[in-house]
């Protein structure tokens, strides 16, 4: 049972205007507003805070007796809950969500299109593995940038209609992926052109920077499908 209020509770209540069903918030508010009213009166000052020492020794030990102490619908602070916290595979479930998305056809022939129809013709024309490389490269740091933004509007000609800022985060993140992607590209095609030479003693001349390209096209192509860089910095 609720701990009985004496005559002294009943004064301090009556001091800081308030009522016994007062929530914390209602007397620390009734307790400022009324310290601020008389400001400069020491001896009212000093009673008003004698009242709410008073009223906050009841609710604690209202609360150290047991009871919930619910005040006009409301718990008091102390016996508040905290909200419940949110499992850390919920949170990480709904980020995937966020910042990966599985492409239309019609993107993911875009894509892999033109990766992938210049990273085959490095093997028809091996010579032209590094540009190609650097321009797969480039097209694909475009494509992870802008993954999952609205096309830029265009005007009856087909021209851009909008220059659109950069934005540093999205930028810097979208290099780090191509980073290590090439990495990855290019570590691969090394084992694999050392596991051919291992198993035949040689490798056609040309082979690696075509594997290369190939291998670092293919890996950067994964991201620029389906993650969205710009909607990891999405508030």
């Amino acid at each position: 049972m609720p701990l009985a209020q004496t005559d002294d509770d009943e004064a301090a209540f009556r001091e800081l205007g308030i009522g016994p069903d007062a929530s914390y918030d209602e007397i620390m508010d009734s307790f400022e507003e009324l310290s601020e009213r008389y400001n400069g009166d020491a001896a009212r000052i000093g009673s008003l805070e004698s009242a709410k020492e008073k009223v906050l020794d009841l609710r604690l030990r209202q609360r150290m007796a047991g009871a919930k102490a619910q005040y006009a619908g409301q718990l008091s602070v102390e016996d508040r809950k905290l909200p419940p916290k949110t499992p850390p595979w919920v949170i990480a479930n709904d980020f995937r969500k966020k910042v990966i998305e599985v492409p239309t056809p019609r993107y993911a022939l875009k894509v892999i299109g033109l990766m992938g129809g210049l990273a085959l013709a490095t093997w028809v024309a091996p010579s032209t593995s590094g540009t190609i490389l650097l321009v797969n490269v480039v097209g694909g740091m475009g494509f992870v940038y802008n993954r999952g933004e609205p096309d830029v509007p265009r005007d009856d000609f087909g021209q851009i209609g909008e220059i659109r800022p950069m934005k540093p985060r999205p930028f810097i993140l979208t290099a780090v992926v191509t980073l290590f992607c090439w990495i990855g590209g290019y570590l691969k095609a090394k084992q694999m052109i050392a596991a051919a030479a291992a198993a035949t003693g040689a490798v056609p001349r040309g082979l690696e920077p075509v594997l290369r390209t190939t291998l670092i096209s293919a890996f950067l192509m994964i991201p620029a499908l389906f993650f969205k860089v710009q909607a990891v910095f999405d508030d």
